[in-house]
This record gives C-alpha cells, structure tokens and sequence, in this order.
C-alpha cells in the first residue's frame, strides 16, 4: 500500500542556482505485510521537475526499511523538512538511521 505523507512545492525564488520554474516533491509511506502478517513500512520520494514548457518526473523509492510505524513516521518527518530529492534519499537514510 502507498499513502501520501507530504508534499512540498519550489518556486523560481527557491531555485536560484536552477533552470527551473518549479519543482513539486511528494513523500510516501509504503507498507505492506510480510508472510506472519506483520507490517514492513518503506519510503518513496517523487519528484515533479518543470523548466519552461517540459515536465519531467524522478521517483526512488526504498522498501523494507522497518516493522515500526514511528521509525518510518519520524524518517519521512526528517526528509520533508530537509527537502531530500530522490536522488539524495540514500544518503540521507544513511544520515538518519
């Protein structure tokens, strides 16, 4: 399953040092059960680039990362509030846990 945690909108006057005119972040918790029907909750990031008239979309996404909802709650908390893209979510994952 895939819920929505958290979105995050950039404007042209946050992207100084880009050639975009914005870029839309979402956060999702993914959960789903494994085969003693406890819940494995993971993490996906989407990221929605526009520059002029041009779209492009960027995901990653992590799964298994832990049994308890808090754990993955206060991850997806920390990767919204440091605007981490996609790319950067290893890392950051790295940071956090």
């Amino acid at each position: 399953m895939k819920r929505f945690y958290s979105g995050i909108i950039l404007n042209e006057k946050e992207l100084l040092e880009s050639n975009s005119n914005r870029i839309e972040l979402e956060y999702y918790k993914l959960s789903k059960k494994d085969k003693k029907n406890n819940k494995i909750y993971g993490i996906e990031i989407i990221k929605k680039e526009y520059i002029g008239k041009k779209k492009t979309k960027e995901k990653r996404n992590i799964e298994n990362l832990t049994s308890d909802e808090n754990i993955i709650n206060k991850v997806l908390y920390v990767l919204r509030k440091n605007t981490v893209t996609p790319i950067g979510l290893n890392d950051a994952l790295q940071e956090v846990l």
